[in-house]
């Protein structure tokens, strides 16, 4: 394990300004990546292909998930969506945002919370990210940089759906940059829709949720090479990481995942580490349906 104090103690290198850069061509240069989501673990019976077939044209057509919606059955699953895409860019910046809502969940107050909620996140974000490639903008001038090699600096707003059930919905809202990752920010909902609330670690695992996401968490990191378990601080304390607060989401097995931010639990080069919980109370276990994201955008 290492020690925080030395770490936090090593000196900022002079070039890391041309690795900032590097980082941002990289940006630059890569393109969205479309990845096919794997809808089905088990195929073999004429309802798991209907069902294939179903979410299939729910990706592919956005007229066909329009009109799925007023369908009884199909339309249960239609709680997550595309609201809005927009992309803009400048000399400073490019901004490529897809912000998603919630529908159809049987509860407006959650719904108007839930998705107000989420246009504020990104508000904040997006002026807060634009506010620093301005500034990074005004450094390079200042320094000496010609406004003609300035590379534009990347924000990305995105979401991913990560369960869907009849009682739970699970997805992550997350904005990034291609030149400061330090600022990577990801909001996770968790909704329990018979409740219309908020799922917490404790709703999930009871009142020993702390103990039993530690215990988990060890079992976990002993399984790790000892090079990755090198990573972690030399005084870390599993339990003290765990509150209702602690990030997390439901995978489309039903299992809490934990979320411990970078530097939380380990130097910068372990990144966001994720913990798959293996305990499952009966009570709260639920099979999740295929997910898909429907593209349906705002009336303009």
């Amino acid at each position: 394990m290492m020690d925080r104090k030395e770490y936090e103690r090593i000196p900022i290198p002079e070039e890391l300004d041309e690795v900032v850069q590097g980082a941002i061509n990289e940006g630059l240069s890569r393109r969205r990546r479309h990845g096919a989501l794997s809808m089905l673990k088990r195929a073999g019976s004429i309802a798991a292909v209907l069902a294939l077939c179903v979410v299939t044209m729910l990706n592919l057509s956005p007229a066909f998930a329009s009109a799925a919606c007023e369908l009884p059955v199909v339309g249960g699953l239609c709680r997550v969506f595309l609201f809005r895409e927009y992309h803009a860019q400048d000399e400073i910046k490019y901004i490529d945002a897809q912000i998603p809502q919630i529908e159809n969940t049987g509860k407006t107050e959650l719904e108007a919370r839930v998705n107000l909620e989420i246009q504020k996140v990104v508000s904040a974000c997006l002026e807060e990210s634009e506010a620093r490639a301005r500034d990074y903008y005004d450094a390079f001038i200042q320094t000496g940089g010609d406004p003609g090699d300035f590379l534009p600096m990347g924000i990305t707003v995105d979401y991913e759906i990560h369960h869907i059930s009849p009682q739970y919905v699970s997805f992550t809202v997350r904005e990034y940059e291609t030149a400061f990752r330090v600022y990577n920010q990801y909001f996770y909902y968790n909704l329990d829709l018979d409740t219309g609330r908020d799922l917490t670690l404790r709703d999930w695992f009871g009142n020993d949720y702390r103990q039993i996401v530690a215990d988990s968490m060890e079992q976990t990191i002993a399984g790790w090479s000892e090079e990755r378990r090198a990573m972690l601080w030399d005084d870390l304390s599993l339990i003290d990481l765990i509150s209702e607060n602690t990030d997390f989401y439901l995978n489309q097995d039903g299992q809490a995942v934990v979320v411990i931010e970078r530097y939380e639990a380990a130097c910068g080069a372990a990144g966001q580490l994720e913990f798959v919980i293996e305990y499952a109370p009966a009570e709260t276990a639920s099979a999740a349906v295929p997910i898909y994201r429907q593209e349906r955008l705002p009336a303009q």
